[in-house]
């Protein structure tokens, strides 16, 4: 790549803190042996490898990863650059992973367990067996006594059950010795160009207290927003600038559209890609949806559309909802079908869907999967192992590396090996162990749901103090 034109941006930093900006870009490592020592990370629920990635590039490359999906751990092998045991984290037993440490005290066990059964993408369904692997994570967590874990999930993790997983599992966790803190967050406050709401817990069993991340960055999508006096994360546009017109062959790499990247996002996203070219960026729209595209202005949904041109699958929805009485909670959100993002503002949160269903800001097509990896601060040299729809999925539910880096850096900042001041010594260990603090949002108003999950923490923390 030929270096930027002078005067245009110094370096990638002028977007984010070098430290950031690190995580979401370095060329991907090919698989290789690392030695295991005290400071080892253990990835469970790893998927593609965004939290992963993150962590690595901030100094923590995880010891390996975990996931049940075959496509996922080949991907993470492939970028991240350690072993991904192909498994199923709800059989798994704490042991196996006790082997590969060798006894050792992790630094850190992260991840985020499957969410679909908490996810506001969806009807909600408590009893999902999915939502059981939440628990396996916290009873891998017990069994490894890792200093620290960082644990996300979906924001419908807050409200559900009306407040009593979320209160159990809090619960949990401070009965096996860790002190934790809990916060709804925004990743588009730590440079995301998009607005990605999450639930993050953080513990550590040093029962030491500790802020989270401060934020870097105001937001909006026209959906989610945070104006401030901090610079706007960067755009759709901004994200997706540099890459070259998509093509209908999936097989075919695409060059980029010059060979200085557009602005310092594009930048970041270019580096260590020494083909100048990428993978997944091709698509090939119908005739009719092409005439759908053609009819939306950015925010416009398939509503906006007269109804010949619905998708039957939106069209049964759509009368579904008005006619059936399902009741709110259980419907899983208005539908969209389809819908034109605004190429301005930052995009909207990436799901496995949204290279059906978001629209490219001005052209007649839907987001190329290459658009929605750069949206996740996937970097281009960042290839994914399997079919569409298998890359959909992954890209959709990582966590997002640049995210994931923020976090990592913020743990080394204040662990004390690695120079922070924190000793081990002066803390009391495992006996000490309380809900530090928690931020449910920054709404003035709260769901009577969520009132309740606020009104269940407030108890644990009352309950700690007459203790």
């Amino acid at each position: 790549m030929e270096a930027p034109v002078p005067g245009q941006y110094n370096c990638a930093s002028e977007l984010m803190p070098d430290a950031v900006a690190a995580a979401a870009v370095r060329a991907p490592q090919q698989p290789q042996t690392r030695t295991m020592h005290s400071d080892s990370v253990l990835s469970l629920f790893s998927g593609a490898g965004g939290f992963s990635f993150g962590f690595s590039q901030a100094g923590l490359k995880p010891l390996c990863g975990a996931d049940v999906d075959t496509d996922a751990c080949a991907t993470y092998e492939a970028n991240v650059g350690s072993p991904c045991h192909n498994l199923d984290l709800s059989t798994a037993t704490p042991d196996f992973f006790k082997q590969l440490t060798q006894g050792r005290e992790p630094l850190a066990i992260i991840g985020g367990p499957p969410c679909q059964g908490f996810s506001t993408a969806g009807a909600r369904n408590t009893l999902d067996p999915r939502n059981k692997l939440i628990f396996n994570y916290l009873h891998i967590v017990n069994e490894l006594r890792p200093r620290w874990f960082v644990f996300e999930n979906v924001e419908g993790l807050l409200t559900a059950a009306q407040g009593d997983a979320l209160f159990a599992l809090v619960r949990e966790f401070l009965r096996i010795g860790y002190s934790v803190r809990l916060h709804k967050v925004n990743f588009a406050a730590y440079g995301l160009p998009q607005t990605r709401k999450r639930v993050l817990i953080i513990g550590n069993k040093l029962g030491v207290d500790f802020p989270f991340p401060d934020e870097l960055y105001s937001f909006e999508s026209g959906k989610s927003k945070k104006k401030s006096e901090k610079p706007l994360a960067p755009s759709l546009e901004q994200a997706i600038a540099g890459l070259g017109r998509p093509n209908a062959d999936r097989t075919t790499r695409v060059a980029y559209t010059s060979a200085t990247p557009a602005n310092p996002y594009d930048a970041l996203m270019r580096m260590g890609n020494e083909t100048e070219t990428v993978s997944l960026h091709h698509t090939d729209p119908s005739p009719d949806d092409i005439a759908r595209f053609s009819l939306l202005r950015p925010g416009q949904t398939m509503k906006d559309l007269p109804e010949h041109l619905w998708h039957d699958s939106y069209r049964r929805r759509a009368f579904r909802r008005v006619m059936d009485g399902t009741p709110t909670e259980r419907r899983g959100g208005a539908p969209a079908g389809i819908k034109r993002l605004h190429g301005h503002l930052n995009a909207l949160t990436i799901t496995s869907a949204a290279s059906r269903e978001f629209v490219h800001p001005t052209e007649h097509r839907p987001l190329t999967l290459r658009e929605c990896a750069r949206l996740q601060s996937f970097p281009d040299a960042y290839e994914f192992v399997g079919n569409a729809q298998s890359a959909a999925q992954q890209i959709g539910n990582a966590v997002p590396p640049l995210a994931a880096a923020v976090l990592a850096q913020h743990l080394i900042a204040i662990d004390g090996r690695f120079g922070s001041g924190l000793s081990t010594s002066d803390l009391a260990i495992g006996n000490n162990a309380r809900l530090l603090g928690f931020l449910l949002t920054e709404a003035s108003g709260k769901s009577p749901a969520l009132q309740r999950t606020e009104s269940l923490l407030n108890d644990i923390q009352r309950q700690a103090q007459l203790a």
